[in-house]
């Protein structure tokens, strides 16, 4: 009866395809239990051995005979596009500020050009001033694309306690505008107008109003300058800051604005977008149906 009673269930299955986070978590359930482990070391290494051998890149980093960082991306296409997807790149606590993420971003656009690849992609949070200041600044990625709770709830030590918004970095490689950063070319901005008001609380700032109805070819976005802190200390204003500069990011995006660089005044950050796309930069994006 039992066999009879299954044969029944899989003739009413249905396959779809999905993106939810929730869903997939559940999906990763199904695995654990197929195949009898819940050993998600072991998981995700095989998963990267897939990776690797199937037009992935996979990076380690060593110092002396410690491996202190790791990267990993694979080939991707989208919208008649085809660019390489980094996933993650990581270093050990004790390394981090140091030049080890740096290398293997660079290692990771040397594979990328010998592959003929010209676009690396990856997400970030837009909030977390370090890697907005990497990104933009050292690497000169742009950002035009902003995704809602990308990765549904997340319980890291970074991530927990507010949505998991991100933007897309898409790194140009060949591009004039990144050369110029990898050979520490930078421009000066002056007199721009900052559209995210704030005022100081202890040892933070915090946001008051926002301004949607600028028209200048550049403006200033201002972060936190340490999102963390204000987590550990408020959470509901972590929360606000996310509320709120979620509808400055999708208003400038929407007018066709971008952001290409993040500079750091008396402990505040800014992040810089313009009208003006560099040269040899796609005018529009392949991420655009991802907005929201």
């Amino acid at each position: 009866m039992k066999i009879h009673l299954i044969k029944y269930i899989i003739m009413d299955v249905k396959i779809i395809h999905t993106k939810e986070p929730e869903i997939l978590k559940q999906g990763v359930s199904v695995i654990s239990k197929a195949w009898g482990s819940d050993d998600f070391a072991t998981f995700l290494k095989d998963l990267l051995v897939a990776i690797s051998h199937n037009g992935g890149l996979t990076l380690v980093a060593y110092h002396g005979n410690s491996v202190i960082g790791f990267s990993f991306a694979f080939r991707a296409y989208h919208n008649g596009k085809y660019y390489l997807y980094s996933h993650q790149t990581g270093v050990i606590p004790e390394y981090r500020n140091t030049s080890v993420g740096y290398k293997l971003k660079l290692k990771q656009r040397e594979w990328a050009i010998d592959n003929g690849i010209d676009l690396i992609a990856w997400t970030f949070d837009p909030l977390q001033g370090l890697n907005s200041k990497f990104n933009l600044h050292k690497l000169g990625v742009i950002v035009r694309v902003y995704h809602r709770n990308h990765y549904g709830i997340m319980t890291d030590s970074l991530n927990k306690g507010i949505a998991s918004d991100r933007v897309i970095a898409e790194w140009y490689i060949k591009s004039s505008h990144v050369l110029k950063r990898l050979n520490n070319v930078f421009e000066s901005y002056d007199n721009l107008i900052n559209v995210v008001k704030t005022r100081e609380k202890n040892e933070y700032r915090i946001v008051e109003d926002i301004d949607l109805n600028s028209n200048e070819d550049s403006l200033l976005i201002e972060i936190p300058y340490d999102i963390n802190l204000i987590k550990k200390k408020d959470i509901e204003e972590a929360k606000r800051w996310r509320e709120l500069t979620v509808e400055v990011y999708l208003n400038y995006f929407k007018k066709g604005y971008i952001i290409i660089d993040l500079i750091t005044k008396d402990k505040r950050n800014f992040q810089v977008a313009t009208k003006n796309i560099p040269p040899e930069i796609d005018k529009n994006s392949i991420f655009y149906d991802l907005l929201g």
